[in-house]
């Protein structure tokens, strides 16, 4: 039996991989947590109450489950690495410096780090890898992205790690040759550009199209959520997975054997 905790048990993500997790077999919740202050410490969700102190919860999960801020991830990245815990982290948006102390835990506790975990997403990363190698010297491509109004970072985490992909292939500099956005009279392109473009309206899941354009044709390989449940059941595979494993990040290609 996998026990986990999840992270933020009254957001969005947090909520809807509790809600998954107990109704999978082989999984138990054993801890759900909060922020200090919030309106739920104390207060029973799934037969569990919900908590503010992760340091005395932590000793009874397998794993830690965790799609909340940086800040709040950063500070129980602590707490898990001292109890020597594994970490599934969906959370996005982390600085060079904040991911550098990550990386550093993960010489400690093994985790599983995406900034997506969505099945889908990460099939077609690997599209995106193969199409970028072959189309690379004669198509311009650029990423267009759309989420809900609430979504507090842009561009997504999936964008940036799509492009990073694309800017990989190509064997370029990421921060010479992606732009956020275009504005002004002076736009014309060289090839190596890379335009991440980011919606944000309404209740959207989570929409990504990578656009690959010349003058003869255009190909696109998009992604569309259509629930939060595709993110939870891929939080879930990764949990299983990194129970037990030794101490490293590994990413959703591992988790899944593509």
């Amino acid at each position: 039996m996998l026990k986990i905790g999840v992270a933020g048990v009254s957001g969005r993500m947090g909520n809807t991989i509790a809600t998954l997790a107990a109704k999978t077999a082989g999984v138990k919740l054993a801890l759900l947590t909060e922020r200090a202050g919030h309106e739920l410490i104390g207060k029973e969700l799934f037969g569990i109450k919900v908590t503010d102190k992760l340091s005395k919860g932590v000793a009874g999960i397998d794993v830690y489950i965790d799609f909340t801020v940086p800040t709040a991830t950063l500070s129980a990245l602590k707490i898990m690495t001292e109890a020597k815990k594994a970490y599934v982290i969906g959370t996005t948006g982390f600085k060079p410096n904040e991911l550098a102390q990550i990386k550093t835990a993960a010489k400690i506790i093994p985790m599983v780090l995406s900034s997506n975990y969505s099945i889908g997403v990460n099939v077609m990363w690997k599209l995106v890898k193969e199409a970028t190698k072959i189309m690379k010297q004669d198509y311009d491509i650029d990423i267009v992205e759309a989420h809900h109004r609430m979504k507090k970072d842009a561009p997504s985490g999936t964008a940036m790690t799509t492009a990073k992909i694309i800017i990989d292939e190509k064997g370029i500099d990421f921060e010479k040759n992606v732009i956020f956005g275009r504005d002004g009279r002076d736009n014309e392109r060289p090839r190596d550009q890379v335009g991440i473009l980011a919606v944000r309206t309404g209740g959207i899941v989570g929409e990504h199209t990578v656009i690959y354009g010349s003058m003869e044709d255009k190909l696109e390989i998009s992604h569309t959520a259509f629930s939060r449940e595709t993110f939870a059941a891929g939080a879930l595979k990764a949990a299983k997975f990194v129970k037990g494993k030794t101490a490293k990040i590994y990413s959703m290609t591992e988790v899944l054997g593509l």
